[in-house]
């Protein structure tokens, strides 16, 4: 007899209208039917011709296009016997880090050589996001991310407002002298366009449209999916967006994300390690999308981001994402802004934004 054995980076999630197929070493994931990953699912624990026999002779032909699609992907591949000795993935997720993320709304009125800021920028944190609404000092900012030379932070976003200033050359040497910089975002720019620079290793994209707030925070699409070991294991129990996430606004106030409400003291204020023994910093942290209404039924609800701060029902933690427009029931993509049911949840958070 025959049999299919998985590879065991390649993971399988089943949504209620379609499923998904990840694998976390390539990363990339597929999406099959439902019909598919029942059939995938019996060839785990039998062979391919108890398989044949048990969903009919007539679905032979399918049966093995499904398993020549196993192959031909490399998730898996045939054997004469089930393969005890192949371990399961161990989807266990942890990180030396307190805090792994942060986001700064930059604002040069702050002081970034405060005790706070450099507690914070000494200790482990992985990525930076720096976002500007407004025009800035660019030789300014140049010099304050250039302070995270010889640190251990290995990633630096950098959200800055269009402008001459903003040329090609400078953006050559932004990154040429700061290689921490892995991506740039220019908003308020004439056109929508992407490009590369530094030798193609950094991405440029630049938005007509303006940010000048963080309400343009927590919209969900499929170009923010990533399929990779990091995040499909980090979201069996953690928030994709919130967990081990720092934000600080840019008159200093601490948040999980500049989007969200609550306020966990200031910069000025409060240290590092007051900072981690406050009793809600970690809430948010730990609602992932198995929780999730309607994301617990998705079948990308493991490569996909996530947001607290606007959900559809404002006043539930447990909620689905406001600005995502994805229907798992229907498999169908619509622009959320303009469904009908997120309405009254979009004018909540509007006046919310009024009163703040």
């Amino acid at each position: 007899m025959a049999y299919i054995n998985y590879f065991s980076n390649c993971q399988f999630v089943k949504g209620a209208n379609q499923s998904l197929i990840s694998d976390l070493q390539l990363q990339v994931s597929y999406p099959i039917s439902n019909a598919i990953f029942e059939v995938l699912v019996h060839l785990k624990e039998h062979s391919i011709e108890e398989c044949i026999q048990f969903y009919g002779a007539e679905n032979e032909e399918a049966i093995r296009s499904y398993i020549d699609f196993v192959l031909d992907r490399g998730i898996g591949f045939m054997d004469t016997e089930i393969r005890g000795e192949l371990s399961s993935l161990d989807l266990q997720w942890d990180s030396p880090a307190e805090i792994s993320n942060v986001i700064v709304e930059y604002s040069e009125s702050q002081n970034y050589e405060g005790e706070f800021y450099q507690s914070l920028f000494d200790s482990n944190i992985q990525a930076l996001e720096l976002r500007c609404y407004d025009q800035v000092d660019l030789d300014r900012l140049k010099a304050f991310i250039a302070s995270f030379n010889g640190k251990v932070l290995k990633y630096i976003k950098v959200v800055i407002p269009y402008s001459l200033a903003a040329s090609p050359d400078y953006l050559y040497e932004l990154v040429k002298t700061n290689l921490r910089v892995r991506s740039i975002l220019l908003h308020s720019a004439p056109s929508d366009r992407e490009t590369t620079t530094y030798k193609d290793s950094v991405e440029v994209r630049y938005l007509t449209r303006c940010i000048d707030s963080n309400a343009h925070c927590g919209v969900v699409r499929t170009a923010y999916f990533m399929t990779n070991m990091e995040l499909f294991t980090e979201s069996q129990q953690h928030n994709t967006c919130l967990n081990r996430k720092l934000a600080i606004d840019r008159s200093g106030f601490i948040k999980n994300c500049p989007s969200t409400n609550q306020v966990f003291g200031h910069v000025d204020r409060m240290s590092l390690d007051q900072l981690l023994q406050h009793p809600d910093l970690k809430k948010l942290w730990f609602i992932h999308k198995d929780q999730i209404e309607v994301c617990r039924d998705c079948e990308f609800r493991h490569i996909c981001t996530d947001c607290r701060a606007f959900t559809e029902k404002p006043q539930d933690l447990f909620s689905k994402p406001l600005k995502c427009g994805y229907d798992p029931y229907t498999s169908t993509w619509s622009e959320w802004s303009t469904h009908p049911l997120k309405q009254a949840a979009m004018l909540y958070y509007e006046s919310e934004e009024i009163k703040n």
